[in-house]
């Protein structure tokens, strides 16, 4: 019994260690095969957001005439806005982001674009998460 108290509460200390925040994110019924991570980590002055979804049909597959996705951020006050488009590889299904926010809550859009000068998110979401900074 001792022993799981000791183990809990070494649990419970790494755990306030402040890693990186991780979010398991599966895709939307328009990308139902495609799963991935998003990961939110505190630096100085910002956080750095890194995404990774796998099994991504090529964008036109999933829409005819989208050829990129783009990526987006809504933060809980302020507009929604295009961050840039995943760096897509079709050889691997891979498609990989890297972008700084101020912000410490956002929702994560990522949608299938005719191009990457979307104004706003197509119907074609494919993937949807809200993430929050480690403290």
């Amino acid at each position: 019994m001792v022993r799981i108290f000791t183990v809990l509460f070494a649990l419970l200390a790494l755990s306030a260690c402040g890693g990186p925040s991780e979010y398991v994110v599966v895709g939307t019924a328009r990308a139902a095969g495609a799963d991935g991570l998003i990961t939110v980590e505190t630096t100085e002055s910002n956080n750095l957001l890194n995404i990774e979804v796998e099994n991504l049909a090529p964008p036109g597959r999933i829409s005819e005439g989208t050829t990129v996705y783009v990526v987006w951020f809504k933060p809980p006050t302020g507009p929604l806005t295009a961050q840039g488009t995943l760096e897509y590889d079709p050889d691997d299904r891979v498609g990989r982001f890297s972008a700084t926010s101020i912000h410490g809550e956002l929702q994560v859009i990522v949608s299938a674009e005719i191009d990457a000068t979307a104004n706003a998110p197509s119907e074609v979401v494919i993937l949807r998460q809200d993430v929050v900074a480690p403290n």
